[in-house]
């Protein structure tokens, strides 16, 4: 999952100041990787992998962290019934987010959710300038093909 410099989830703000997301803290429902979308479960009953549609607007975007408390790596997912910590970055903020494999992403080309594995993929984008099917989360910040599920970095949007 980690590749060479893939070492943090949050990478940091637009405007270079030191002001960290808001934590979202829970109990894990399911094994979940560093990097995964997520989202609460209803009724305070923990934190899940995102299961929405790409096509299901105004969700708040949530990722889990890597464990720091136990100098865990990207590479060590959380387990079921762990007190996890997720991360809400803001529009602008830089992060290291799951994306399927066989994505041939250049700079600034939308994600969006895949499904309901916690991962993202290239959105849909029909031939209307800036009317889109999908909700775009974030858009790529390097140059990368996936060979597999991987971190890449992105850009909230």
């Amino acid at each position: 999952m980690s590749v060479k410099g893939k070492r943090v989830i949050w990478v940091g703000p637009a405007d270079g100041s030191n002001a960290k997301p808001s934590n979202v803290e829970g109990l894990a429902v399911a094994a979940t990787a560093p990097g995964s979308v997520v989202s609460q479960a209803a009724a305070g009953a923990g934190i899940k992998l995102a299961d929405h549609a790409a096509t299901l607007f105004g969700l708040p975007f949530i990722v889990a962290d890597k464990d720091q408390m136990r100098t865990k790596s990207v590479d060590d997912a959380w387990t079921i019934n762990e007190n996890m910590v997720a991360i809400k970055p803001r529009s602008g903020e830089y992060i290291n987010v799951l994306v399927i494999t066989a994505q041939a992403l250049v700079i600034d080309t939308p994600l969006s959710m895949s499904g309901t594995d916690g991962a993202l993929k290239i959105a849909v984008t029909p031939a209307v300038v800036g009317a889109t099917s999908e909700e775009v989360l974030c858009f790529v910040d390097e140059v990368v093909t996936t060979t597999a599920t991987q971190l890449v970095r992105v850009r909230v949007a």
